[in-house]
């Protein structure tokens, strides 16, 4: 034993126990006691290039595409009238879960998004569920934009096979991620912009010829033709029209100024795409006909029928959903990359996959899952036929478990860490809310 005040043994000589460095000793309790979460984002960063009309561009266009395709079957379950409750439920239930995301997202700034969200308030073991499922998730809706874009490059060129146009949109998104965030985002807005645009050119046609009598025609006058199991088939479908935007604080890290800028962009966001959502449900259903419900795609048959079968409808809208493909894909494309590298800096993946190129941008969380992305591609092209339907139930079952892990977590935080969810808290008070 030794006395107090004596040097230890075995300790060199000069050695205190008692740093009496205030500096130093400053230094070492702000390190010992800095979170898990916050601490990850002081090993490897990414560049601040994103403000709200940015990230407004990736929200947006990871959705987009769902005004394009794959919503109209719902016309054929619970009619218009029924259709319009089961988006009210769902824009309700997004957003109610975009009112949590921004309020995480400000308290918790980071690429890994739920992960992080779920492991500041429940734990490391309920993080690392959440990452895997919004990680399967931004794995697998890509493959079927990719398949679908192959599909509608077949209508402008028919000899080029799906397989050809998916490798060049997953070889070229990486590409323009890997030359960094400021140029893919901004490539991102553009082709969000194109396809915003796109669907108001479409509804600015075809809302003067729309009619009651169409809009009454899928259920016959009735609200719930179906009854409730009609409207319940109908609401994945509806969530088309919002599925998605919660990759948007995936870029958390990338923000110039996270806590302000990523609620109001979600806000944003989901206004825009609430609004052109319904108006594009509307004038489509209201000048559509009897085989609108089972169209695979909706806009250009629902245009036939305004302007008549011209040769150029089929063209242009093709052009505006390859927009909006894009968008959404290249958007999904930051949601799977940094979610890759987040959880590979916090030790759950391989290190090298948080590995940043000279413009800080995740090489291996940006090439690996697009691999393994590309390889469902192939296995849907030749193999599985429904392909598409599937990809897209996968993604909405594990979507669910991640957006019931962010619910629960911000109902943790409210009631035991207040200072991280309140509204007024500042962005300088981030480094607070990481996990315990």
């Amino acid at each position: 034993m030794f006395q107090p005040g004596t040097q230890p043994p075995g300790y060199p000589h000069g050695f205190s126990m008692i740093d009496t460095n205030p500096q130093r000793s400053r230094s070492v309790s702000q390190t010992a006691t800095t979170p898990p979460v916050q601490a990850e984002g002081k090993k490897k960063h990414l560049n601040k290039v994103a403000g709200p009309v940015l990230l407004w561009g990736i929200g947006v266009g990871a959705v987009i595409s769902g005004d394009y395709y794959g919503w109209n079957a719902g016309l054929g379950l619970t009619g218009y009238w029924g259709y319009l409750i089961a988006i009210a439920i769902m824009g309700l239930l997004y957003a109610g879960l975009s009112t949590v995301i921004g309020e995480l997202s400000a308290a918790v700034p980071h690429a890994g998004g739920a992960y992080a969200y779920v492991r500041t308030a429940l734990g490391r073991v309920w993080g690392y569920l959440a990452g895997v499922s919004v990680l399967l998730e931004f794995v697998f809706a890509p493959v079927a934009v990719a398949l679908t874009v192959g599909a509608y490059v077949q209508v402008l060129f028919p000899d080029i096979p799906v397989l050809v146009s998916a490798a060049v949109l997953y070889i070229g998104s990486t590409v323009v991620h890997l030359l960094g965030a400021g140029n893919s985002m901004k490539i991102e807005f553009v082709f969000t912009a194109v396809a915003v645009i796109g669907l108001i050119v479409f509804m600015v046609i075809g809302a003067p010829k729309m009619s009651l009598d169409n809009l009454n025609a899928y259920s016959g006058g009735a609200i719930l033709p179906n009854g409730i199991g009609g409207l319940w088939a109908t609401l994945p479908l509806a969530a088309w029209f919002f599925f998605a935007i919660e990759s948007l604080p995936m870029a958390a890290e990338e923000t110039k100024n996270p806590a302000k800028d990523i609620p109001k962009a979600l806000i944003m966001a989901f206004i825009t795409l609430a609004v052109i959502g319904l108006g594009t449900l509307t004038v489509a259903a209201g000048v559509g006909g009897s085989d609108f419900p089972g169209a695979a795609a909706p806009l250009t048959v629902a245009l036939s029928n305004v302007v008549g079968s011209q040769t150029w409808i089929v063209p242009v809208i093709a052009i505006f959903s390859l927009a909006a493909l894009v968008a959404s894909f290249h958007a999904i494309v930051i949601a799977y990359s940094r979610q890759t590298f987040a959880l590979s800096r916090a030790g759950y993946l391989p290190a090298s996959l948080s590995k940043l190129n000279k413009h800080h941008a995740p090489i291996g969380s940006l090439i690996v899952p697009g691999v393994i992305g590309f390889v469902f591609v192939i296995l849907g092209a030749t193999i599985l036929p429904d392909a598409i339907p599937v990809l897209v139930t996968l993604s909405v079952l594990v979507a669910a478990v991640s957006y019931m892990l962010m619910m629960a977590a911000a109902l943790v935080l409210r009631k035991k860490r207040p200072d991280c969810t309140a509204p007024t808290r500042h962005a300088a008070d981030a480094s607070r809310c990481g996990s315990p």
